[in-house]
């Protein structure tokens, strides 16, 4: 019995997390927020992240790199009161947008006409007058010049999101089925879902302090503004892929 006590206390150290966060499936547990948090808060965050998002997005020029689109966001961010990032903001260019958070930017490749964009943003704002930080993740897809596949891309990727969120709201489906949904829908649009990228919790920061659940493995219904909604798909014959975040709300 001791064993098994110090190796669950590893667990919790290691994994950053509540010690009901770990030991419990309970959404009341995994869905926590902190003391003070509010959710006009946390909306005010995602709108000023998706306002860099859309600043950032016209600073962008042709021949720089994805290392340097990074630094960048960083510059973009700093101007605008981010001292730091959930993660580091995620820019991708052209057959750069088939490659996920989990693999490294590239230093090779250089921006061009044509080429899909996605920006993975999760900057940490500061509500000054209550002195809690929140989480702004968002994400998106867009051309950086014209491209006519890329644009039919990604106007299927932001359809899926509207249907999911669409899905989520009509049926009341847990986590596991909005993705399971999700997934059909992108294969039945001739798109590949990746089964890595998916959403997470959101809340005053860091959300890791309530749980690490994935969405898309979550046996329960997620509930309005304390998730968001995350994921990307791959053109099925040429090298180029779509992402978006938001929200699930």
């Amino acid at each position: 019995m001791l064993a098994v006590t110090m190796f669950l206390c590893y667990i919790v150290l290691m994994s950053d997390l509540h010690p009901m966060a770990v030991m419990t499936q309970d959404p009341k547990v995994i869905e926590a927020v902190g003391p003070g948090f509010l959710r006009a808060g946390l909306l005010e965050a995602q709108r000023k992240s998706w306002a860099v998002f859309t600043e950032l997005r016209s600073l962008l020029k042709a021949g720089i790199t994805e290392i340097e689109g990074q630094k960048l966001a960083f510059e973009t961010f700093s101007k605008a009161g981010v001292t730091r990032h959930w993660h580091r903001p995620q820019i991708r260019f052209g057959s750069g947008t088939t490659l996920t958070y989990y693999e490294k930017l590239r230093d090779d490749y250089r921006l061009r006409d044509g080429d899909p964009v996605y920006f993975d943003l999760g900057p940490v704002w500061k509500d000054s007058k209550h002195g809690i930080e929140y989480e702004g993740d968002v994400g998106d897809t867009f051309i950086f010049g014209e491209n006519t596949e890329a644009q039919i891309m990604i106007e299927a990727c932001h359809e899926l999101f509207k249907k999911g969120l669409t899905h989520w709201k009509k049926t009341k489906s847990d986590g596991v089925a909005l993705y399971r949904y999700l997934n059909k829908e992108a294969i039945s649009q001739g798109f590949k879902l990746i089964q890595k990228i998916d959403g997470h919790r959101v809340s005053d920061y860091p959300h890791t302090q309530f749980s690490k659940q994935r969405l898309s493995q979550y046996h329960h219904i997620p509930s309005e503004m304390l998730w968001v909604l995350e994921f990307q798909i791959l053109h099925p014959r040429l090298p180029m892929g779509a992402f978006f975040e938001d929200l699930l709300m």
